[in-house]
C-alpha cells in the first residue's frame, strides 16, 4: 500500500504507485491548488467569448470548448487520485501541464475559429502529458496496464479525429472536434470494467478537488458581474438600480454556492466506480451551466428596459439546469444514516426550485434585470432554506444532546 510517508522516503523522483489509503484523509497538496488556479484564466476567456458570441453557435462553440478544458483539469485530477506522489516528478509534470493550459488560454477565444490551431495543439500537449503519465503507470503497475493502454486507444482515436479536422471546412471541423471531445470523456466510463479492480475513489480529496474547481467556476460569475458594473460605470455613472441589481447578482452567484456545498460538496459518492463517473459527467454539465447563467448576468446588467429572450434563457434556464443537476448529483451521494436531508423532500424542493424557473422562462417575458434576478433568487432560496432548516436543526440537537 502506498502513503506519502512511503513516497517520501522512495527518494526525490519517483515511480507511480497505486493509491489505496482506505478512508484515510489525504488532504489536497498545494502544487494541485496552484495547477486547478491556473484555470481561472481559460474560463474567464472561455466566458468572455460566450459572453460577445452569445447566438446558438457560439453556446455550441463553447459547449464543446469547456468541455475539452474541464476534461484536461479532470484527467489530471483523476491520475493524482490514483498515483499521487510528492516527488520531483510530480512538479516537473504539473508545470508541463500548466503551460499545456496557458496555451489553451491564449488561443481559447475563438478557439475553434481562427485561433483552432493553437487550442488544438495546446489540448492534445495536455492530453499527450496525461496518456504518458497513464503508460507510465501502467508499465510499473500491472493492475492498472489495461485500463492505461484502452485510455491509450481512446485517445488515438481523438488524435486521428482532430488531425482530420485540419483538412475540412469550419462546420465539419466542429463535427470531428465533438466526436474527439467525446471520445475522450466517455473512453473512460466505456471501460470502467477494466477499473473495478481498482481502490475505491477517496471519500475526502477527490470531492474536495471538485468542489475546489466549482469554486473556480462561481468565481467567474463573480467577477462577471463586477465587470458589468465596471462597464456600466465607464459607459454612464452608476445609478442606484445598476448598484442594486448587482448586489443581487452577487446574491445568485452566493446561492448557487450555498446550494452546491449543502447539498453536494459534504458528502462522498457511492462506492461504485459508475457512481463516480456519473458524478463527474453531471459536474460537468452542472459546471457548463454556472458559466452560462453568469454570462446571463454579465449581460442583463448592461440592460435598460426589458431582458432579450436569449438573455432570459441563460438565467432562466440555466439556473434551472444548475438546480436540477444538483438534484442529480444528490442520487449519486453516499448517505449516511444521520443525513440531515429527507430522501424524498430534498429532491422535491430542489425539482421545484428548478421548475419554477423554467415555468418563468417560459411564460413571463417582459421582465426587468432587477425583477429576473429576483425570481433567481426566490428559486435559490427554496433548497437553500430547507437546507439550512434540517443542517441547523440537526446540528443544533447534536449540541444539545452532548
Amino acid at each position: 500500500m502506498s502513503t506519502p510517508e512511503s513516497n517520501h522516503r522512495a527518494g526525490a523522483w519517483q515511480l507511480p504507485q497505486l493509491r489505496d489509503d482506505g478512508d484515510r484523509h489525504r488532504p489536497v497538496g498545494w502544487v494541485e491548488l496552484f495547477f486547478d488556479l491556473v484555470f481561472v484564466v481559460i474560463i474567464a476567456v472561455l466566458s468572455d467569448d460566450l459572453f460577445h458570441h452569445s447566438g446558438a453557435d457560439g453556446v455550441l462553440r463553447f459547449v464543446l470548448q469547456f468541455a475539452a478544458v474541464f476534461w484536461v483539469w479532470n484527467a489530471f485530477t483523476y491520475y493524482t487520485e490514483r498515483f499521487e506522489s510528492r516527488g520531483l516528478e510530480n512538479r516537473l509534470f504539473t508545470f508541463i501541464g500548466i503551460v499545456a493550459v496557458a496555451g489553451l488560454a491564449i488561443w481559447g477565444g475563438d478557439g475553434l475559429g481562427h485561433n483552432y490551431g493553437g487550442f488544438v495543439t495546446s489540448y492534445l500537449l495536455a492530453r499527450v502529458l496525461n496518456i504518458a503519465l497513464w503508460l507510465r503507470a501502467g508499465y510499473h503497475v500491472a493492475r492498472f496496464r489495461r485500463a492505461a493502454l484502452a485510455f491509450t486507444g481512446g485517445f488515438g482515436i481523438a488524435v486521428i479525429l482532430l488531425a482530420a479536422s485540419f483538412f475540412v471546412n469550419e462546420s465539419l471541423r466542429l463535427v470531428l472536434w465533438g466526436a474527439a471531445v467525446l471520445v475522450e470523456i466517455f473512453g473512460p466510463a466505456i471501460t470502467s470494467r477494466l477499473q473495478a479492480g481498482l481502490p475505491q475513489i477517496s471519500r475526502d480529496k477527490f470531492p474536495e478537488r471538485f468542489g475546489l474547481f466549482t469554486l473556480i467556476v462561481l468565481g467567474e460569475t463573480v467577477s462577471g458581474v463586477i465587470r458589468g458594473v465596471a462597464t456600466a460605470n465607464a459607459n454612464q455613472s452608476l445609478s442606484v438600480a445598476i448598484v442594486v441589481a448587482a448586489t443581487l447578482g452577487l446574491a445568485i452567484g452566493f446561492g448557487m454556492w450555498w446550494v452546491y456545498f449543502d447539498y453536494i460538496a459534504r458528502r462522498p459518492t457511492r462506492s461504485a466506480l459508475s457512481a463516480a463517473f456519473v458524478w463527474i459527467y453531471l459536474h460537468l454539465a452542472m459546471l457548463t451551466a454556472v458559466v452560462i447563467v453568469g454570462v446571463g448576468m454579465s449581460q442583463a446588467l448592461l440592460v435598460h428596459g426589458t431582458l432579450t429572450f436569449r438573455i432570459r434563457v441563460f438565467l432562466f434556464f440555466g439556473l434551472a439546469a444548475v438546480i436540477f443537476l444538483v438534484t442529480l448529483l444528490e442520487l449519486t451521494l453516499d448517505r449516511a444514516p444521520d443525513e440531515p436531508t429527507d430522501r424524498v423532500v430534498s429532491p422535491i424542493v430542489t425539482g421545484s426550485a428548478g421548475s419554477l424557473l423554467v415555468l418563468v422562462g417560459v411564460f413571463v417575458s417582459a421582465l426587468t434585470t432587477i425583477e429576473a434576478f429576483i425570481v433567481c433568487i426566490v428559486a435559490l432560496a427554496l433548497p437553500a432554506g430547507y437546507g439550512a432548516r434540517v443542517w441547523y436543526r440537526t446540528r443544533r440537537h447534536d449540541e444539545m444532546t452532548h
